[in-house]
């Protein structure tokens, strides 16, 4: 693989908008998680009121007396009951194993839901005024307070949900290319890969069809792309694994210029982010590596006329204690050793190579001995 590539530095711009929580009070629980794509009028966060720990607190020692009960009377429970009981545990177990504060939240969420099954089952089997069926009845009440107690954010516009807010959100947009200079990027006090922190008040939507990157350059190749031009990137540091990206802006700026691309690709990890670094390749070949002085021009002729049908490059290698010759086709050439492959059948008869030669080359292949002039 010959590959020529420039890492960059650039500075994320997207489309954003601030969502207004002024209304909304008490504390916040997220129902999507940073970058996860919301539907229109989808919840967002709930906000839950002062009193949600007293409720919280009662209904857990509610479980707790309602459990204690349970096993002492050693009553028999039907098969949901016994399955509910199971996912439960399976849950403890998921909570006991995550870092994710998002699946944190929506695993306390998912047993709270089990448990309040399980209360309304037991409820319905035990005797009316018993002391069990009182304690349910109880936890009932205060979940419905602690229900009550909720106010959700709804989407009014689907688009990716950030909780991640660094200030920029009205200045590095997609409408102010003209206001961009290199030397005002310079002046955004953000350190390169820094994950933007999770605010924990603000919210905001990003449209995650596409994202803007504005890159200042001053290699030669940079210096020759034009507007709609396509560049490939990657950002996992693999030049092999890329995506495609168009040219949207240029400005030059002495000896250097600020080129913005759009991606859409990466949405998601680009949220986390508004200055990042990347790998712009400006060519990537893949194939059979021998040196050039091993390759030579070659006439295909007719062998009765000595008509020329085509010229080809070509190789000789070692087979066998013989040599053989193979036409191919240089797919990169450097300095000193180039990228080459076989031609497609196609390729070769295009060229006005009759069927008969085509069909009986020989081909190069991984490993083969290359003989050099």
């Amino acid at each position: 693989r010959l590959t020529n590539y420039e890492e960059v530095v650039g500075y994320v711009i997207r489309e954003e908008k601030m969502i207004d929580t002024a209304e909304f009070f008490g504390k916040r629980q997220m129902v999507i998680a940073d970058a996860s794509r919301v539907a229109k009028n989808g919840t967002i966060v709930s906000y839950i009121s002062d009193n949600q720990g007293e409720f919280e607190e009662k209904i857990a020692k509610l479980d707790s007396e309602i459990q204690n009960i349970m096993e002492t009377q050693q009553l028999t429970y039907s098969a949901d009951v016994k399955n509910i009981e199971s996912e439960v545990q399976e849950k403890l177990y998921a909570l006991l194993t995550t870092k994710d504060l998002y699946e944190i939240i929506q695993i306390k969420k998912d047993i709270n839901n089990n448990l309040e099954k399980k209360a309304r089952i037991v409820g319905e089997l035990s005797p009316t005024g018993s002391r069990l069926n009182t304690l349910i009845e109880e936890r009932m009440g205060y979940e419905k307070k602690l229900n009550e107690s909720k106010k959700d954010l709804k989407a009014k516009e689907p688009g990716l949900i950030s909780y991640r807010v660094d200030g920029y959100e009205n200045i590095l947009t997609p409408t102010s290319f003209s206001k961009l200079t290199i030397s005002e990027l310079e002046k955004i006090k953000i350190s390169i890969n820094q994950l933007i922190p999770i605010d924990d008040e603000k919210i905001k939507t990003i449209n995650n069809f596409y994202t803007y990157i504005a890159v200042p350059m001053k290699s030669e190749e940079s210096k020759k792309l034009k507007l709609n031009d396509t560049v490939k990137i990657s950002f996992n540091g693999d030049v092999s694994n890329y995506e495609k990206a168009s040219v949207e802006y240029i400005s030059d700026e002495g000896d250097e210029r600020l080129v913005i691309i759009k991606t859409t690709s990466n949405s998601e990890m680009l949220t986390q982010y508004r200055k990042i670094s990347f790998d712009v390749i400006w060519w990537n070949y893949e194939g059979l590596k021998v040196p050039n002085e091993a390759i030579y021009d070659k006439q295909i002729t007719n062998e009765l006329t000595g008509e020329v049908y085509a010229t080809v490059k070509a190789v000789k290698l070692k087979d066998a204690g013989h040599e053989a010759e193979v036409w191919v086709k240089v797919e990169k050439f450097v300095d000193d050793v180039s990228i080459i492959e076989n031609y497609e059948d196609e390729e070769l008869i295009g060229m006005g190579i009759p069927e008969s030669l085509v069909e009986d080359r020989d081909e190069i292949n991984m490993y083969d001995e290359v003989i050099l002039n």
